[in-house]
């Protein structure tokens, strides 16, 4: 038997959390660069962009630093000099913390809500193997893509052609709410319990065991949308089979952004060996369009603008997103004055990482607009949201019946969104942790106006 000094593990899941946050690891970044050499696509250029200067900051790629979901091997030769799951959830802790990482983790709900202030606890899952290692493997996923995964029980009668419709149709409706270009992974057979599971374990060993299948579904996904914007959708698309009860057949649709956010490391002989490649970042420059410039406290030019235009925002705005529009609607249910102005405001639906001393704000981009679509009628006196992602057709138009806009802005480039901001100072709501509301002042933040009354 092997004894693992838990402490070991410990600071091993401290490093993959702050590898897996921070750098591009190589096969995300392989796909994308590939994908950018050939359209020059500026979206891609962007991610690339954003990847370089996050490595060049040591600030996380995404603010949404996410659940840690967090894959054991353990060897049946080895033993724990005390508990690892307690060693586990203490690496994140310190990493979280002394990293600046975005807190993510709240208690249920139902119960208070309130952040737990440590990212914990990890999602743990353990497989036992033969021999005396120990290999740790990190997945950061963040709730645009987990919102958007999805688990279906089918019937065994279901043929290949149906199969391949279910994914490609759940990919095409879904997909775009978790900051394409997407790493997708199919898993198909196993259980209801263990589906999900074998889906994010394909990131790790990138087997694709249905190759046939993964290019039927991007074949489907391009006969589905031009060609174009199919670029956009997936990175990649991995599928898993497992052994599955005659009567049903599981299939799980794990989503994960173009910024996959894996490490991996192995401990042999109480010696950690980090196994997840870094690769180094290419410098790339991307022409620099000449747009109109909007003054976010401009009324009058901002309910002008039409849908499709592109734009850059300059001046003050709000930061806001799920927790402080559920307070604000308290305060109204209630008849109570905000502690904050909205009349004519511009919102931007986000929650930005903690600042480092010296930042003026942590890297920061748009959460999944549509959380919010509860929430529009209830303030037809705020000019405009920014998120990211589609609004449902009800909120649609009660954006336009206000008159209001609805800026689209990219997601998952935070350190670059970071260097719009000017200043920012949270106003209201401190007991929300990272939820609460800020004012900021912005310089030039490039955004999309997607719905407007001015078609």
């Amino acid at each position: 038997m092997v004894e693992i000094e838990t402490n070991l593990i410990k600071d091993v899941v401290y490093n993959l959390c702050k590898q897996a946050a921070i750098e591009f690891s190589e096969y995300p970044y392989k796909k994308i660069s590939d994908e950018y050499k050939k359209t020059k696509s500026k979206k891609l250029a962007h991610i690339i962009q954003n990847a370089e200067n996050a490595d060049k900051i040591k600030r996380p790629l995404c603010q949404d630093t996410g659940c840690v979901h967090v894959f054991l091997e353990i060897g049946n030769k080895v033993s724990f000099s005390s508990d690892p799951f307690k060693a586990i959830n203490e690496g994140i802790r310190q990493c979280y913390t002394e990293n600046y990482f975005r807190k993510s983790i709240v208690e249920n709900i139902l119960v208070s809500g309130k952040n737990r202030e440590d990212n914990t606890p990890a999602v743990i899952s353990v497989d036992y193997t033969e021999g005396s290692t120990l290999k740790i493997k990190i997945l950061l996923k963040g709730a645009g893509c987990d919102n958007v995964s999805e688990i279906k029980m089918l019937l065994p009668s279901i043929t290949e052609e149906e199969l391949i419709k279910y994914a490609g149709d759940v990919i095409l409706e879904k997909g775009k709410n978790a900051c394409p270009p997407l790493f997708v992974s199919v898993a198909i057979g196993g259980c209801a319990e263990n589906v999900m599971q074998e889906a994010e374990k394909a990131y790790f060993h990138k087997k694709n065991e249905l190759p046939e299948i993964s290019e039927r579904i991007k074949q489907y996904l391009m006969k589905k949308s031009d060609k174009k914007n199919q670029t956009i959708i997936t990175a990649d698309i991995l599928t898993t089979i497992k052994p599955h009860h005659m009567a049903s057949l599981p299939i799980a649709i794990a989503f994960n952004c173009h910024s996959l956010r894996i490490a991996e490391a192995e401990i042999i002989d109480n010696k950690a060996v980090y196994i997840t490649k870094i690769k180094k970042i290419e410098h790339i420059t991307s022409e620099t369009e000449k747009l109109k410039e909007i003054n976010t406290e401009d009324i009058k030019a901002v309910r002008a603008l039409k849908e499709g235009e592109n734009v850059l925002l300059t001046g003050k705005i709000l930061i806001a997103r799920d927790a402080a529009h559920k307070k604000m609607l308290e305060y109204k249910h209630r008849g109570e004055k905000l502690p904050f102005d909205t009349e004519n405001k511009m919102i931007f639906y986000a929650a930005p990482c903690p600042s480092k001393p010296g930042e003026i704000i942590g890297p920061i981009g748009p959460t999944t607009a549509n959380r919010m679509d509860k929430y529009i009628e209830e303030f037809p006196q705020i000019l405009a949201t920014i998120g990211k992602g589609s609004r449902s057709k009800s909120a649609e138009d009660i954006i336009r019946k206000n008159q209001s806009v609805y800026f689209e802005i990219e997601g998952g480039i935070s350190t670059l969104l970071a260097a719009s901001f000017k200043s920012c100072q949270k106003i209201a709501f401190e007991e929300l942790s990272t939820e609460a509301v800020y004012q900021a002042e912005i310089n030039k933040l490039h955004a999309k106006v997607s719905i407007s009354s001015n078609k």
